[in-house]
Parts: C-alpha cells; sequence; structure tokens
C-alpha cells in the first residue's frame, strides 16, 4: 500500500506540476506561484479539518515545525531549479534535481538504519537513469558547471522529503497547514520586492489554482511514509518526471525521442521492482 501511495504521489505532482508549468507559458511565474500556493492553503485547511474529524489527530509544535520548515525547504528548492531554467540550463538543471531528489532521501533512509531486497534495489538503481532520459535534453549554451542550480533544487525538494517523514502520524494532515502557509508567504514577498502584478487571465488563474492541487500529492505522500520506507518511497513519489512527459504528449503532442521513451519504460520498471519490497 505504501508504494502504490507513493506511486499516487508521483502521478499527482505530475499532473498538477503540469498544469503549473502551463501557467507559467502564459503568466509571471511568481504570480502563479502565489495563486498555487493560496489554492494550496485552501485545500489544506480542508484537508487537516476534514481528517481530524474523520480519524481524529493529535499534533505536538514539533510536528508543525516539521511542516514548516518542508515549507521553507520547498521555496529553497523552487528559486533553484527557476533561477536554472532562467540561465537557459533546463537540460541539465532538470535531471540533476530529478536524480537528486530520488536519490538524497534513499540514502538518509538507508544510513538511518532502513534496509530493502535485492529488487527495490534494482529498482533504485534504475530510477536514476530512468529520470535522466525522461527529462533530460540537449541544448547549446548547457553547461554542465551549472548543475549546481539543479543540486540545488534537489536538495531542497529531498529535505522536503525527509522533514515531512518526520511527521509523527498521530499529527494527522495538520501540518500541511505551515507547510503552505511557508510557501504562500515567500511568494507573497517575492511578487512584492518585484513588483510583478497578481491579477491573471481567467484561464491562468485557474492552471494556477489547479497547480495548487499539488497539495494532494503532499497527502498521499504523508500517508504512504507513515507506513512504508522513506527511502523506497521518496524514490518512488519522484517518478513525477514521467508523468510529465506523457501530459506533455497528450495536451501538446510532443513528439517523444527515443531516450524519453526509454526513460518512462525505465521509470516503469522501476516502480514495479519497489513495489516488490
Amino acid at each position: 500500500m505504501a508504494i502504490f501511495l507513493a506511486g499516487l504521489t508521483s502521478l499527482l505532482y505530475g499532473v498538477f506540476d503540469f498544469a503549473g508549468g502551463m501557467a507559467t507559458r502564459r503568466a509571471p511565474v511568481f504570480a502563479v506561484a502565489f495563486w498555487s500556493n493560496f489554492m494550496g492553503l485552501v485545500l489544506s485547511v480542508l484537508i487537516a479539518v476534514t481528517y481530524h474529524l474523520i480519524f481524529g489527530a493529535a499534533f505536538s509544535i514539533a510536528d508543525l515545525a516539521w511542516g514548516a520548515l518542508s515549507g521553507a525547504a520547498a521555496v529553497v528548492g523552487v528559486l533553484a531549479y527557476f533561477e536554472g531554467l532562467a540561465k537557459g540550463q533546463m537540460a541539465v538543471v532538470s535531471p540533476v534535481s530529478a536524480i537528486t531528489v530520488s536519490l538524497i532521501p534513499f540514502l538518509f533512509g538507508f544510513l538511518t538504519g532502513e534496509r530493502y531486497g535485492l529488487l527495490p534495489w534494482m529498482g533504485v538503481l534504475l530510477a536514476a537513469p530512468a529520470m535522466w532520459l525522461t527529462v533530460a535534453t540537449r541544448s547549446r549554451g548547457d553547461r554542465p558547471g551549472k548543475a549546481v542550480y539543479g543540486l540545488g533544487a534537489g536538495l531542497g525538494f529531498s529535505l522536503v522529503l525527509i522533514a515531512m517523514a518526520q511527521v509523527s502520524p498521530e499529527a494527522g494532515m495538520w501540518p500541511l497547514i505551515p507547510f503552505k502557509c511557508v510557501g504562500l508567504a515567500s511568494a507573497g514577498v517575492l511578487v512584492r520586492v518585484r513588483g510583478i502584478p497578481l491579477g491573471l487571465l481567467r484561464k491562468e488563474l485557474l492552471l494556477a489554482f489547479g497547480a495548487g492541487g499539488t497539495v494532494l500529492a503532499n497527502l498521499t505522500y504523508l500517508l504512504a511514509v507513515q507506513i512504508g520506507p522513506l527511502g523506497l518511497v521518496a524514490v518512488a513519489s519522484s517518478l513525477y518526471p514521467a508523468v510529465v512527459a506523457v501530459m506533455a504528449f497528450l495536451v501538446y503532442r510532443e513528439k517523444a525521442p527515443p531516450q524519453r521513451i526509454a526513460g518512462l519504460l525505465l521509470s516503469f520498471l522501476a516502480l514495479s521492482l519497489i513495489a516488490l519490497n
């Protein structure tokens, strides 16, 4: 069940991140980030209250602090990612960040005592090349030295997964609220400092709100990591680049080069092997 929820996390991340990507094609990035975090905060409150009424919850200050730390780490990851893309380094930033976010939490889990079977190990080893093949592109001007942005983004997103794994099962979904509060506050500061207008056209605003649905991925990840090993859950949750690639084909009819198809197939195989833990 844990790996199923982790796979669902990848699916949700991919779909809602794609919605955010569609919005940023038409509107300023940080305006989209503000409205997506706004919607994410609204949804997180609804999720936390509903979960509390159905299952009950007893959170501590530490649980809320872990949620806030996750939100701060997410902001760092997003800023590093966008800074890398702004410098025209997508072909380097995207695969490096994707691989980092899958391997760092896995190594953290292993070093803190988690142990896995042979097949899951094979799945993890396949996950890294799978994500590289899925998101890597070739473009003039892309230099390996700029991989620092991808590494920074990957470390930020890795800390999100590790910090959320520290939330106690008894806390319910309340830590999602400080997680989104930090994101919304950070986006608000950025749009204020940069003088970015928050007014969006209706379609852009709807897409930005749709991107706020990533909080559902946070929900499924929290549930998964409470019942399964962090290392494997994190790897299975980070295969969302494959979902984004499929969405790009379905919506924009983007042609998939052979290496991307190979990456998609390897992603599916990696998830299958991890599920056999």
